[in-house]
């Protein structure tokens, strides 16, 4: 959970764009993709938000995982926190960074769809339990 917290908290105060090392070779391979298909509402844009909303799956199962699958909500009003603290972060210390609204949203349903997926893991029934059901034999679920 730490190593989590610590590159997601690198990647969010890095002091420039993270992106900006990478910027030819995204607009060059977004045109590649376009050229054979892909739509072109697949732009830059796109490509961010993404990424913002990948960068907080991890945090956001790891944070259900810890719960009871009940709670796996849980996973996105600490996603929300963080991106609140992050954005702010950017705002007061990082002249090059931009805080914004979009990425608090995409942040927090990366940690959303992270509990879910987490909570949806964590509540399948174990293999015992599944095969006792299809058999019908209970014993299974004693054990």
């Amino acid at each position: 959970m730490l190593l989590v917290l610590v590159a997601m908290l690198v990647i969010a105060f890095w002091p420039t764009p993270v992106d900006a090392p990478f910027d030819g070779l995204l607009f060059t391979w977004l045109r590649d993709i376009h050229s054979v298909g892909v739509p072109v509402w697949v732009d830059y844009t796109f490509v961010e938000v993404a990424a913002n909303v990948v960068l907080f799956v991890p945090f956001g199962a790891l944070i259900a995982a810890v719960m009871w699958p009940s709670m796996w909500w849980t996973s996105g009003v600490l996603g929300l926190t963080l991106s609140l603290i992050i954005e702010f972060g950017q705002y007061l210390l990082l002249p090059h960074r931009f805080a914004s609204a979009g990425d608090l949203i995409a942040n927090t349903l990366g940690a959303v769809c992270g509990g879910a997926l987490a909570a949806t893991w964590k509540m399948r029934p174990s293999r015992r339990a599944a095969r006792a059901e299809r058999t019908g034999d209970y014993r299974g679920r004693l054990r």
